[in-house]
Order: structure tokens, then C-alpha cells, then sequence
């Protein structure tokens, strides 16, 4: 009886040692393409945080690259579970991490003539401004502009170019990226930072997105607080980003 009671325990402890493993936290995560910061396959600034926030293999983020203004949609609708880069007015519903992961930056494509005369963001009071849609640059500044959002900017590019508006606002970065496609030569100049704006990530207002958030922003800190993220940040912004 012994002897079976011994082998049935054995059994057991067997069972619970060969056990399957716990399975991943599963994140289904929603991101625009941020050249440097969230790259098409998955490097970036942004996706280091994560991988120290969020690690394999208790967790397992689920990508989807797609338009700013689709993924603030999703997040915002509860829909998805978290998205990357967000301003503190960007959301109404949503949860956004405690603490901005980085200063963001923003820079200008503007016209010869402006250029020349630059003399802050003030010189695009009451003049055409563009921007890709839902970014809400105009939100960032009191200087009165003309101001419109589209899903498409090499056709604002080649209006710049033309003359027919004064100035783009989006990342040095894609406006460099898009030169070459111009249909002609680039003629505006680009002036670098005249716009400076917190940015954090946002998490779905669900019981999950709250779990979400609780473990981002602890890990978070520890990233502040040691001078890691400092340190990825300034990594990033060397390589030209």
C-alpha cells in the first residue's frame, strides 16, 4: 500500500515538474511607423522600452503598423490593448502612462522665403500649414495658423514645393525620406525643433489595459530612475533621429 501511495506521489510531483509552462501575457499593441523610434520590424526606441517593460517570454507583444489616426481610433475605442505615442490631449477615454517617454520633436519644411525670415513658430502666423492627419501640431503652439491635416505627405511636399503653402510640420526624418519621390527639385528648406511636445504611451480603459499600464509605468520608473531610458534616448537622437 505504502509502495503505492509512494508511486502515486511520485506521479504527481512528475506532473506538476513537467507541467507546461505559463503562458504569455499576450499584448496586442497598435503603432504609426516612427522612423528610429518604431521601426517596421519592431527596433526602435520605442520598442526598446518594451522589451525591458514587457519581457519575453511572460510577455508577447502582437504588432500592428498602421495610419496615427487609425491607431488613436483603436486605442481609444477599446479595441486594441495599447498604442505607442500619444500627447496628453491626443486621448479622452484612454490611459496614458504616468510618466512621457520621450520629448518629442518636431520639425518644419517650409518655404525659402520663410526660412529666411525665421525667427520661431511665431512666423507661421497666418500661414497655409500642413500636417498628417490627427497629429494636431496646431494644438501645440497659440500662434494663429491656417491649418489643415491629410493622410498623404508627398502630395503636401509637392504643394510646398510648388509655392502654393507655406510650411509642413512632421519628423526631418520622413520629410528627408520623401525628397526623392518630389516631382521636382526640393525647393523648401527644413528648419529642425520648432515644436517640442511630451509624449507617452496609451493603454485601452479596460480591466486589462489597467494591468497593462500598472506594470508599464512600475517598470517605467526603474527605467527613469536608473538613466536607462535617458541613455536609449540619447542613442537614438545620435544615430539622427
Amino acid at each position: 500500500m505504502r509502495s503505492l501511495l509512494a508511486a502515486i506521489y511520485l506521479s504527481c510531483l512528475a506532473f506538476v515538474c513537467y507541467a507546461a509552462p505559463k503562458e504569455p501575457v499576450v499584448i496586442n499593441l497598435v503603432t504609426a511607423t516612427w522612423e528610429g523610434y518604431a521601426n517596421p520590424d519592431e527596433t526602435g526606441y520605442y520598442f526598446e522600452i518594451l522589451k525591458r517593460v514587457f519581457p519575453a517570454p511572460d510577455w508577447q507583444l502582437e504588432v500592428q503598423f498602421m495610419p496615427f489616426a487609425r491607431t488613436l481610433y483603436l486605442v481609444e475605442h477599446d479595441r486594441v490593448d495599447m498604442m505607442l505615442s500619444v500627447y496628453k490631449d491626443d486621448v479622452k477615454h484612454s490611459l496614458l502612462s504616468q510618466y512621457p517617454v520621450e520629448l518629442d520633436i518636431i520639425d518644419a519644411a517650409v518655404t525659402p522665403g520663410i526660412a529666411e525670415k525665421w525667427i520661431g513658430i511665431e512666423s507661421l502666423s497666418y500661414k497655409k500649414v500642413r500636417a498628417m492627419l490627427a497629429y494636431r501640431f496646431n494644438t501645440l503652439t497659440p500662434a494663429p495658423m491656417y491649418y489643415e491635416e491629410s493622410s498623404d505627405m508627398l502630395t503636401m511636399l509637392n504643394t510646398l514645393n510648388a509655392g502654393h503653402i507655406d510650411a509642413v510640420l512632421d519628423y526631418r526624418a520622413d520629410l528627408m525620406g520623401l525628397i526623392p519621390q518630389l516631382k521636382k527639385p526640393k525647393s523648401f528648406v527644413i528648419l529642425p525643433d520648432v515644436l517640442k511636445a511630451e509624449a507617452y504611451f496609451a493603454f485601452a480603459n479596460t480591466e486589462k489595459g489597467r494591468l497593462l499600464k500598472q506594470q508599464f509605468d512600475n517598470e517605467h520608473k526603474k527605467l527613469i530612475d536608473s538613466g536607462e531610458q535617458a541613455r536609449l534616448f540619447k542613442e537614438t537622437k545620435a544615430k539622427g533621429y
